[in-house]
C-alpha cells in the first residue's frame, strides 16, 4: 500500500503566494530568489514561508495564553481586556519585531493540539469550582481567538495603527522582516528587501485596480 503524496505547503496564485494554512503573501518564489538568493538557498521557500506564517500566530497565541491564564484569578471582565489588548498590540507591533530564536517555540505553544489541552485543563478546573460563566467566556475566547475573528473584524484598525510602522499587509512584513534577520544572523547582504517592498506594493496595487476595473 502506497502512502498518498503529501499536499504542497504553498502554492503560487495570481495575488502571489498562498499557503494552505491561510497564509497570503504578494511575493513569488522567483521574486524571492532575486531580493535575498542567499537567504533563499539557505532555509529554502517553504521554510521561510513556514517561519512567516508560524509568527503571524503570535498575537492570538499571546491572547489565548493570557486569556486562559487570568480567568481563574481576575475578573471575567478584566481577562477578556487583558486578552484583547495584548492581542492588539502584538498584532500592531510584531510584524516587525521578530526573532528567530523564538520562532520554534512559538511554533509548538501555538499549535491546536496544545492550546486545545491546556485549555480543557483550564477550564475543566473552573467548571469543578461551578464558575461556569468563566468556562463559557474561556470557550468562546478558544473560538475567537483560533479563528482569527478579531482579525477579521478590527483588520483595518489594526491597518490604520501599523501604517505609520509599515506601508505591508502584517504577513508580507513579517516575510520581509524575516529574511533581514535571517540574512543578518548569517551575514547576507541585504539591501534586496528595499526592493522586495517596492515589488510587494507593486503587487497589491496591481492587483486592487485590477479588481476594480473588473
Amino acid at each position: 500500500m502506497t502512502d498518498r503524496p503529501k499536499a504542497p505547503y504553498w502554492a503560487q496564485s495570481p495575488d502571489g503566494i498562498v499557503t494552505i494554512d491561510g497564509g497570503r503573501f504578494h511575493t513569488s518564489e522567483q521574486d524571492l530568489r532575486a531580493f535575498a538568493p542567499d537567504v533563499v538557498d539557505r532555509y529554502g521557500v517553504e521554510s521561510l514561508l513556514k517561519m512567516a506564517s508560524t509568527w503571524a500566530h503570535l498575537p492570538a497565541t499571546k491572547g489565548l495564553l493570557v486569556l486562559i491564564a487570568l480567568l481563574p484569578y481576575a475578573a471575567i471582565w478584566q481577562a477578556v481586556a487583558a486578552a484583547i489588548l495584548v492581542w492588539l498590540f502584538g498584532s500592531v507591533v510584531s510584524p516587525s519585531t521578530i526573532f528567530l530564536v523564538f520562532i520554534r517555540p512559538l511554533s509548538w505553544v501555538s499549535h491546536p493540539v496544545v492550546q486545545g489541552l491546556l485549555y480543557v485543563l483550564v477550564l475543566s478546573l473552573l467548571a469543578a469550582q461551578g464558575n461556569l460563566a468563566a468556562v463559557g467566556v474561556g470557550l468562546a475566547g478558544f473560538i475567537v481567538f483560533r479563528w482569527a475573528l478579531l482579525d477579521r473584524v478590527f483588520g483595518g484598525v489594526v491597518a490604520a495603527l501599523r501604517k505609520p510602522i509599515s506601508p505591508l499587509p502584517s504577513q508580507d512584513a513579517i516575510l520581509r522582516n524575516l529574511i533581514v534577520r535571517a540574512a543578518l544572523k548569517h551575514g547576507y547582504p541585504v539591501g534586496g528587501t528595499d526592493v522586495m517592498q517596492r515589488r510587494i506594493l507593486e503587487i497589491m496595487h496591481y492587483r486592487r485596480s485590477s479588481r476594480k476595473k473588473g
